[in-house]
Parts: C-alpha cells; structure tokens; sequence
C-alpha cells in the first residue's frame, strides 16, 4: 500500500473542486472515461486535464463538488478509487449526482493514466485484482 498514493488522490481532489490541474499530472498523462460519462474523449496531458474539466463541469451548474467516496484498492504503482461529482444541472437545475469507479496508476510521485468504469470489479480487474 502507497500511502503517497493515497495523497495524491486526494490532491488530486483538491485540484479539481478548485478547477487546478495539479503539478503532478505527468505530461503523458492520459485520462480514458467511461463509456457513458459525460464525455467519452481519450485527454492527454495537462491540457487534456483542463480540457476534459471543461467537458465534466459543464453539464453541471456552478458549486457543483467532486468527492472521494472511496479508496477500494490501493498499491506501489495504483489505486482504485470510487468518486462523484454532485451538483446541480446547468441547464435544469435539477440536482445530479455522478458517480464512478476509476483505476488511477502512478510512476515516481506523477499521475500517469487514470481509466473510468462503471463496475468496482472493472477497475480492480484493470489493475491485476479481483474483486
């Protein structure tokens, strides 16, 4: 187990409530969402990460707040993470509450990839566990 890790996940929390990209993306990070997110894009690097901000914030009205629910698995080089975003529709108001399981990997202190799913035993599978 990685407690750095664990840090950085919730850094990277951090960051993104305050729409930051974090000095520890590295810049081939490469960000893959779920299938059905609000965007299905592949981003790349820190560009990638403001851009795919953009794309995920803007379903939601201002305030919206992205949450650790969970660390589920965590290890040297990874952690499998469950999260939301909640808040409320741009164009409704009507409240939203997203919610994924992401296989998020780390080499030497940076955030390399980060893969989105919609199963827990997804994402454990992605990093070699089973569920």
């Amino acid at each position: 187990m990685s407690q750095e890790n664990i840090e950085l996940v919730y850094r990277l929390a951090d960051a993104l409530n305050a729409h930051e990209v974090p000095e520890f993306i590295a810049p081939d990070y490469r960000l893959e969402n779920v299938t059905t997110a609000v965007t299905d894009k592949t981003y790349i690097g820190p560009d990638g990460w403001r851009e795919w901000m953009r794309d995920l914030f803007a379903a939601f009205a201002d305030g919206a707040r992205f949450q650790i629910d969970e660390i589920v698995a965590d290890g040297d080089d990874y952690a499998v993470v469950i999260s939301s975003l909640v808040g409320r529709g741009a164009a409704s108001d009507a409240p939203l509450h997203l919610r994924w399981v992401s296989a998020v990997w780390f080499r030497d202190g940076q955030m390399i990839r980060s893969t989105g799913f919609l199963k827990r035993r997804e994402a454990l599978e992605a990093v070699g566990l089973r569920d």
